[in-house]
């Protein structure tokens, strides 16, 4: 009888889980427009203490998140519905790319099922956001939304500062999991996290060989970007 009434074994959606990863991850304030199919998600991030900021239309809400990623080094995040929602939330995304802002786009899409068939405000927004964006993952089920949000959060900071996108499908907002499984996720999710950073460290090897470069060079042209850690905006 105590297993029936452990919380850890209550069933959230896809919406709860997106929202518990974000502030997992040290989001704190969010842009956008809501409507079908995140409305839900945006309310659970608030529920959650993170900030949702909302706007007229997602052009304007995407340059704020730009430009949040510029002020403060850390993804600047716009929420969008799909088909329309996507395509007018590609202005602030392709700022981001082009001033090297870190940012993340998330996007609601169609029931996987009944894509290619007509379905609500269908479209292609993996393949619509690739040109403005350095990293683009749609979560196909329920248990991926923990590392997906780690892997757009991390590559939106990483390297070269720019703009990544999050695709989630509403039949996987709508999924249900355990609480217990989804802290068992975050915890995988942080590990792949600190995979990626690992994976963009430069060798040593690589590094001797650019200080020789520079020792050589006459009239050498260094630009450097400070690379903001996730870890440090955590709880």
């Amino acid at each position: 009888m105590a297993d029936a009434v452990n919380p850890r074994n209550a069933q959230i959606d896809g919406n709860v889980v997106a929202a518990k990863s974000f502030a997992h991850f040290g989001v704190t304030h969010m842009f956008g427009v809501v409507g079908i199919p995140v409305t839900s998600l945006a309310n659970r991030a608030v529920a959650l203490g993170i900030r949702f900021i909302a706007f007229h239309n997602e052009q304007s809400a995407g340059y704020a998140a730009s430009a949040y990623g510029y002020l403060t080094g850390k993804p600047g995040l716009l929420l969008t519905v799909s088909g329309p929602g996507c395509v007018h939330g590609l202005a602030g995304l392709s700022n981001a790319m082009v001033n090297t802002w870190p940012m993340v786009m998330i996007s609601g899409s169609c029931d996987q099922k009944d894509f290619g068939r007509g379905d609500f405000q269908e479209l292609d927004q993996i393949e619509a956001v690739k040109p403005f964006s350095k990293f683009a993952v749609k979560a196909k089920d329920i248990k991926d939304i923990p590392n997906c949000v780690a892997q757009v959060l991390e590559r939106a900071v990483s390297g070269r500062p720019g703009g990544c996108y999050l695709d989630l499908p509403t039949d996987v907002l709508h999924q249900t999991i355990s609480e217990s499984e989804v802290e068992e996720l975050l915890k995988s999710a942080e590990s792949h996290e600190s995979e990626v950073s690992i994976g963009l460290t430069p060798k040593t090897s690589e590094i001797e060989q650019a200080v020789s470069l520079l020792r050589e060079a006459k009239k050498p042209l260094i630009r450097v970007w400070e690379r903001s850690s996730l870890c440090a905006s955590r709880g």
